[in-house]
């Protein structure tokens, strides 16, 4: 399947989030998993909790029908149905802190027009990366 030249523009595109490392919301996770709430301002955030934070709040009217922000924004315009999210690599070098400020970029890196079984798909694979004060973490 040939790439559309438009969705190629996507490529490069990037936004950044900043967010406060509330202890809140880890410790909203650490509830959920049956565990004591321990963490506080200071503590180190366990990897993979960032998902808890640079959460986006957006109005209905800019919501697909999959409740997601609509396609054209960040994400390029894809016109497939369906949206799912087909895996990730992590690399962890340091500690994000609780109270403190972060900052995430993302950064569209490829979008790939594929034919499966069941017809047309598109690959977009987007590269996050989440800094503190002194570098990535």
């Amino acid at each position: 399947m040939t790439q559309s030249p438009d969705l190629q523009d996507w490529v490069g595109r990037k936004t950044t989030a900043q967010d406060t490392l509330s202890p809140q919301p880890a410790k909203f996770m650490q509830a959920t998993l049956d565990r004591e709430q321990t963490l506080s301002q200071g503590d180190a955030l366990p990897p993979l909790w960032h998902w808890l934070y640079f959460l986006e709040a957006r109005p209905a009217s800019e919501l697909g029908r999959d409740a997601h922000p609509k396609r054209g924004g960040f994400l390029p315009p894809v016109t497939l149905p369906r949206r799912m999210w087909a895996g990730g690599r992590f690399e962890f070098h340091a500690p994000l802190l609780l109270g403190e400020p972060a900052t995430k970029t993302s950064t569209i890196k490829s979008v790939v027009e594929k034919s499966g079984r069941t017809g047309r798909l598109c690959f977009v694979t987007v590269q996050h990366q989440v800094h503190r004060g002194d570098g990535l973490a």
